[in-house]
């Protein structure tokens, strides 16, 4: 597997642990396609997923049919969602997307980093605590989060919610700079990557989110896994670079304007 089918495989795997959780929506149905309601009208909390490999979207109809599949899902709910497409997947899927309305965002990368020999710093991570395991833990590193990616509102009860059942799931471990920076490990399905890598905006330029990426790449390793891989957005992809990852794919990412169109 190289890298670039790395982290697509912990993505899905991430989206499948997190749709085991009360309130959550998940369906793997139909053959290629992963979706996942997270209960939050935010686009970047709910997927739906292609899996390159698969050839259920070699024509144009095919290609439309399972975007109608994907929209039927999301309309359960009106949830605003997005599509990470993986390098493979054909075009003519993303044609199918924007004549439904949806706007390509800015692309990620997705990126890997090898973990053999990785030594922190002494002292390095003595602010880092996790895994988070409490409620109230939980739902600090929610809200930091929240804010962290520069909103203007407390993060919506479903999310605070989400921060709980995550911190009582084995596959899942919530690291936690109290009240400043953040990080997500899922080590699920023989596969490790990171999410919710974030900072709050007082807090920024302290190295707080490059401390957070090494206590995550020391989790794994302490784990037993020997590579660790994330979708880097535009704004992140420095600090990835500067801790050891890699580029593996460019991944195009559409998103729904606003509600589910």
């Amino acid at each position: 597997m190289d890298n670039n089918e790395a982290a697509l495989h912990n993505l899905r795997a991430m989206l499948r642990t997190l749709g085991r959780f009360p309130a959550s929506g998940y369906s793997d149905e139909i053959r290629g396609l992963t979706l996942y309601d997270g209960g939050v009208d935010e686009p970047f909390e709910n997927y739906a997923l292609l899996d390159p490999a698969c050839r259920e979207y070699d024509t144009d109809k095919q290609a439309g049919d399972i975007v109608i599949a994907a929209f039927d899902f999301f309309a359960r709910t009106g949830r605003p969602h997005h599509w990470p497409i993986f390098p493979g997947v054909p075009d003519r899927v993303c044609l199918a997307l924007e004549e439904r309305g949806m706007m390509r965002d800015h692309d990620f990368t997705a990126m890997a980093a090898d973990l053999s020999g990785t030594n922190p710093k002494e002292g390095s991570l003595d602010l880092v605590s996790g895994p988070l395991r409490d409620e109230n833990s939980a739902r600090e590193w929610a809200e930091c989060v929240w804010f962290g990616f520069d909103s203007d509102d407390p993060p919506p009860e479903m999310f605070a919610s989400l921060a709980v059942n995550m911190a009582g799931c084995d596959d899942i471990s919530l690291l936690h700079i109290a009240g400043e920076a953040t990080g997500l490990l899922c080590a699920a399905e023989d596969s490790a990557g990171i999410y919710y890598i974030a900072t709050m905006p007082a807090s920024r330029g302290k190295g707080l989110g490059g401390t957070v990426v090494e206590a995550l790449k020391l989790t794994a390793s302490h784990a037993g896994f020997d590579k660790l891989t994330l979708l880097a957005t535009p704004a992140g992809h420095p600090l990835y670079l500067k801790h050891g990852f890699r580029d593996a794919g460019i991944v195009k990412i559409y998103r729904s304007p606003d509600k589910n169109p």
